[in-house]
């Protein structure tokens, strides 16, 4: 079985014309404002007219209310939402995400359990395992460690996607290690925050599928 590829962190429509025509599974727009790869959904939504149907639309926010995830996907007609959490205490209930797969991204570092996972109801598809910052959600560079990772796969029992510090350079070592579902990549593959790196980004899917 092949694993999925996710490009996150796209913030231009150049790029992402480029990346789609490498062909990743999902395509990734962070809705967070404070992040630095942060886009509007307006914007976002005219980029798709040339996204084949077949790439997924992700779109990552960090403990929104239901009300704006829900909005934002319907603008920019997402299939999934990805969900980061500051904290093990936030919840969401599901109703109006019918349609959309929600992948779920706890503080691992934290050392949560497996009742995180009841922190979106129904449970999510994919548990996201990112490398922990006590600090900063997500696209910070730093890796993400290995064996940690092995432990959550096993010790969450649902597929898991791989982030943090992923480059063309080690995603392989990743992959045998973990053996994850997918992997996710963002800083990994560019040039500044927001800026991909094209030549990276198709290293970084040869690498993984061959």
């Amino acid at each position: 079985m092949s694993v999925f590829i996710k490009i996150c962190g796209i913030c231009s429509r150049k790029d992402l014309e480029q990346i789609c025509a490498l062909e990743p599974d999902a395509v990734g727009f962070v809705f967070y404002p404070d992040s630095k790869r942060y886009v509007r959904p307006e914007q976002v939504a005219g980029w798709f007219g040339n996204v084949p149907e077949k790439i997924r639309r992700v779109g990552v926010f960090v403990e929104p209310a239901a009300e704006e995830a829900e909005e934002i996907a319907r603008i920019c007609h997402l299939d999934v939402i990805q969900i980061h959490m500051r904290s093990n205490d936030w919840k969401l209930d599901r109703p109006l995400f019918e349609g959309l797969e929600v992948w779920l991204a706890p503080r691992i570092g934290a050392a949560p359990g497996k009742e995180v996972l009841r922190a979106v109801s129904p449970a999510p598809e994919i548990l996201l395992v990112d490398s922990f910052d006590p600090e900063k959600i997500g696209g910070t560079g730093k890796p993400v460690d290995f064996e940690t990772a092995l432990a959550a796969r096993k010790q969450f029992n649902i597929p898991v996607m791989l982030a943090g510090g992923l480059t063309p350079g080690n995603v392989c070592d990743a992959i045998e290690v973990v053996q994850p579902w997918g992997v996710d990549v963002s800083s990994g593959v560019e040039i500044e925050p927001g800026v991909k790196d094209i030549r990276a980004v198709k290293q970084f899917i040869w690498n993984v599928r061959k």
